[in-house]
């Protein structure tokens, strides 16, 4: 059940460049444990337990970070569409919309955050993060990220679609890059410090500094709760249980992203969460001028729906929707509905497809990524 609130106020080949390919960037500067500086790749082939779609290009960061991504139904005549994925999160959350948005036309570029799956960070993290700053990890970073992809797409606009933490990066993509930025779409997620709202109280802001010390220092301790993430349905029931993953959630669906979990460096992860900590997007809702799409869950205890309603009413002429019944994991609990949503949004508030730039490198080599109301509320409920 969802309940809508609206408010007006050319192609070319693409070789894919296999892991063993990918350059190395060299910088060095020696950092706390003693380490050398190099920006750092996982091992080929660590996500093939997980990944639902297979990083096949690689793009490196400002920073040196190596950054891995894939573009589905590239010559697709439709709007591209780039994905901003959330905090801990694999493509996994994108499996049931992806097919969707291919089915309609839409060229669809997917990225891994860096620290995430196949792409990596801009030196060896070392025991517990020590070697990553707050800066390395940040959401203007991570942004970077991802308009550095669009760089390297050869796509020269697309709309941005962020879940979670994808809609803090979302955001800043906007502040960099806002003439190429044809639309947003928020969904389950806020415009800062996400720890203010974890469980509905800010408990969760001022306990962080104790679990952030934790893990940097005593990195080990969770390794035992990982090496739970096994079976399909046990790692279900525990998200169920902390009311992480909605009704709608499958075991099925949410498996690839536990066993992306269960691989990941937590310490990265609670150093990313911090940087997540120090951003906000306040000062920028209101001068968002690109169409937006806020999609809030009704049963979020991450993100609440409030914080969808603030940016909702903050960001000029943009769109709610609510679902009433949804959990944190809504993009793989309605993905039906998030996308004919979004089709309509698209079809009333985005002009026609441009034709696609010509790339200008296809080689696989480094590249730099560019710098740079009226009010009517309508109701609907959808089975």
């Amino acid at each position: 059940m969802f309940t809508r609130n609206v408010s007006s106020g050319a192609d070319a080949a693409h070789r894919p460049v296999p892991a063993q390919e990918w350059p190395v960037v060299h910088d060095l500067n020696e950092h706390v444990d003693g380490s050398i500086d190099l920006p750092w790749s996982p091992e080929p082939g660590t996500d093939a337990k997980y990944a639902i779609f297979p990083k096949d290009r690689r793009v490196t960061a400002d920073d040196g970070t190596p950054i891995a991504y894939t573009i589905r139904n590239e010559n697709g005549p439709a709007h591209p569409v780039l994905f901003a994925s959330g905090w801990s999160c694999s493509d996994a959350y994108w499996a049931l919309m992806e097919p969707l948005l291919e089915a309609a036309g839409h060229p669809c570029i997917i990225p891994d955050t860096r620290g995430h799956g196949a792409s990596g960070l801009p030196r060896s993290p070392g025991r517990g993060a020590q070697n990553l700053t707050l800066d390395d990890l940040s959401m203007q970073r991570v942004a970077g990220d991802l308009v550095a992809v669009l760089d390297d797409s050869g796509f020269e606009q697309a709309i941005v679609v962020g879940h979670s933490m994808g809609v803090q990066s979302a955001l800043e993509v906007y502040r960099k890059i806002p003439d190429r930025t044809l639309g947003l779409v928020l969904i389950a997620g806020t415009y800062e410090n996400p720890a203010k709202t974890f469980y509905g109280m800010s408990l969760g802001d001022k306990g962080f500094p104790v679990l952030a010390a934790a893990m940097q220092w005593l990195p080990e301790i969770v390794k035992p709760v990982q090496a739970t993430i096994g079976p399909a349905s046990v790692g279900h029931f525990g998200a169920r249980l902390a009311r992480a993953a909605g009704p709608k959630a499958s075991a099925a669906d949410l498996h690839p992203y536990l066993l992306h979990v269960k691989q990941a460096d937590i310490a990265v992860l609670v150093r990313m969460a911090a940087a997540m900590r120090g951003h906000s997007a306040a000062d920028l809702l209101p001068e968002i001028k690109c169409p937006t799409l806020v999609v809030a869950a009704g049963h979020d205890v991450f993100t609440p729906a409030r914080c969808a309603e603030t940016m909702h009413h903050r960001i000029p002429d943009s769109e709610l929707i609510t679902f009433s019944a949804g959990g944190h994991t809504l993009p793989i609990e309605e993905p039906e509905a998030i996308v004919e949503a979004l089709d309509h949004f698209i079809e009333r508030r985005l002009p026609e497809p441009k034709p696609r730039r010509k790339p200008t490198r296809r080689t696989g080599t480094t590249r730099k990524p560019s710098s740079t109301g009226r009010q009517r509320s309508t109701g609907a409920e959808k089975g």
